[in-house]
């Protein structure tokens, strides 16, 4: 309906506080879920290198000892050889990589809607 149409206003962030927030929320994901991609790792490691060592060996009656049992354990004995520290190690380049992403990422979000809410504007005044 012409003349019906009314103005969306869209509360925007400045840029600065777009790649703030970005960079918090993926910084806070970031620390909850460390421990858990670290475990995934280790068991995945030890997956690959039981494979590894079960075809060099298919000659022998060797077993492997698995070392972890699963992802509970896995994160039992990492705290219980080095503390919570032992849970978060390596995590410094992840950080760096994920907020730094998330953080462009949002602020292109947060801008590309400020410039929709922009052009849908001044189409429907034109109307």
């Amino acid at each position: 309906r012409k003349g019906n149409v009314s103005s969306v206003k869209i509360a925007s962030l400045s840029p600065v506080e777009a790649f703030l927030c970005g960079a918090l929320a993926k910084a806070v994901a970031t620390l909850v879920t460390y421990p858990l991609q670290l475990a995934q790792v280790l068991l995945r490691l030890q997956s690959s290198n039981a494979n590894k060592n079960q075809h060099e060996s298919l000659n022998k009656d060797a077993t492997i000892a698995s070392c972890y049992k699963g992802t509970l354990d896995c994160l039992y004995q990492q705290f219980s050889h080095g503390g919570i520290t032992a849970l978060f190690r390596g995590m410094n380049a992840k950080l760096l990589q994920t907020v730094m992403t998330a953080a462009f990422t949002f602020l292109t979000y947060e801008q590309t809607l400020v410039q929709v809410a922009r052009v849908y504007e001044t189409l429907s005044s034109t109307s």
